[in-house]
């Protein structure tokens, strides 16, 4: 352990002392450290990437205040199956501490508990001939996490990233990247570009209709099959995590990104195009999942984009990716020079395939909320 770790560390209250520190090179934003001590706990620590979040401050304390509302409704339920993050507090009761480095910038390191016998899966195809199950448990997990924060007041969470999920934003900030063309990547990508350019109007329409007859709810925002906790025996969903980007927005965001990245047949790098594809049995198992928590709290809006949702956060990720490549991968961490360039090609596959089966995902999304709600929706508080 370095002794740059052991004096970040010392400001936090372990339970024993610390014996091990084992860097985890999952995610693509935070560094992540898992933390052992002599007593048999374990912890996460993190480094919040403070070029992707300005003000770690309000990370922090959306977390506090959403994790806090979900552990009130878990025990008010008498709900021992769920979990959510619990932050562990410095030696000065705050949630994070400043760490000063050598060229005299802060950095900024929080701790959580180590939520333990559960297991995390990056695609369905690390559960064999469980697929359908976990898909059905892991959109039964994200519907359950909204449905708890369906109460809790908005207005008292901080946007963590300003328009996050702006679409036609996203699409500027590609335009702007293309002009710039810091890297001479563009002009490899104009076939690419023509596409999406052709493609912005129809992708904006939910971000155009939020706040209206789409409300603002307390959303993830970064709904990765691998931020939900699966317990290791059941395979059901114990606990949703990574909420650094929690802010408001729309659940269809969640809803389409979560569908996207879990229900596609490949990793967001895979290079054969051939194998990029998403599979709609595996949709359709993540919906009905979703579906029975969260229904019967849907707006008839919320409903009639749902399916539209995958296509827009696949379409907006081919953006981000596209755009950070020609920029000179500035965002996303990359293991090799052409890594920005790989995911957008991939998810540009995606989007193509997605498009051609949007029809039967929105047939599917009609008769189950037909079947099993035909009453009335409840409206969100």
């Amino acid at each position: 352990m370095s002794e740059k770790l052991q004096r970040i560390l010392q400001n936090f209250e372990f339970d024993g002392d610390v014996i091990s520190v084992v860097e985890n090179s999952q995610g693509n934003i935070n560094a992540t450290y898992e933390v052992r001590t002599n007593t048999g706990k374990k912890y996460l620590l993190q480094k919040i990437n403070t070029y992707v979040f300005k003000e770690p401050h309000l990370v922090m304390k959306n977390i506090e205040l959403v994790t806090a509302h979900i552990r009130r409704k878990l025990e008010s339920m008498q709900d021992t199956t769920h979990q959510t993050l619990t932050i562990v507090p410095t030696k000065g009761n705050q949630n994070m501490c400043t760490y000063v480095n050598q060229d005299g910038e802060k950095e900024y390191y929080r701790v959580f508990l180590f939520i333990d016998h559960c297991i995390s899966f990056n695609t369905f195809d690390e559960c064999q001939d469980r697929k359908e199950q976990v898909a059905f448990n892991t959109g039964k997990c994200f519907g359950f996490f909204h449905q708890l924060l369906s109460d809790f007041p908005i207005s008292m969470l901080s946007y963590t990233i300003p328009d996050f999920h702006n679409t036609p934003q996203r699409f500027g900030n590609l335009l702007a990247s293309i002009e710039n063309n810091a890297t001479n990547r563009a002009f490899a990508c104009s076939q690419e570009i023509v596409y999406l350019i052709s493609k912005i109007k129809e992708c904006s329409v939910i971000h155009e209709a939020l706040g209206r007859s789409i409300p603002l709810r307390v959303t993830h925002n970064d709904t990765k099959l691998n931020n939900v906790l699966i317990d290791r025996d059941t395979l059901e969903g114990v606990a949703v995590i990574d909420l650094d980007t929690v802010m408001p927005g729309s659940i269809l965001y969640d809803i389409g990104d979560g569908i996207r990245s879990a229900c596609s047949n490949s990793f967001e790098d895979e290079t054969d195009l051939s194998k990029v594809f998403i599979d709609v049995d595996l949709v359709k198992s993540y919906l009905r999942g979703y579906l029975s928590e969260m229904g019967p709290f849907l707006t008839p809006d919320e409903i009639t984009y749902m399916g539209q949702s995958i296509r827009i956060l696949t379409y907006e990720l081919t953006l981000r990716f596209l755009t950070d490549y020609i920029s000179g991968d500035i965002y996303f961490k990359t293991k090799y020079p052409e890594h920005n360039r790989d995911r957008y090609l991939n998810q540009f596959a995606l989007l193509q395939d997605i498009e051609g089966k949007l029809a039967e995902i929105d047939a599917f999304i009609r008769s189950f909320m037909q079947q099993d709600f035909p009453r009335e929706r409840v409206k969100p508080n």
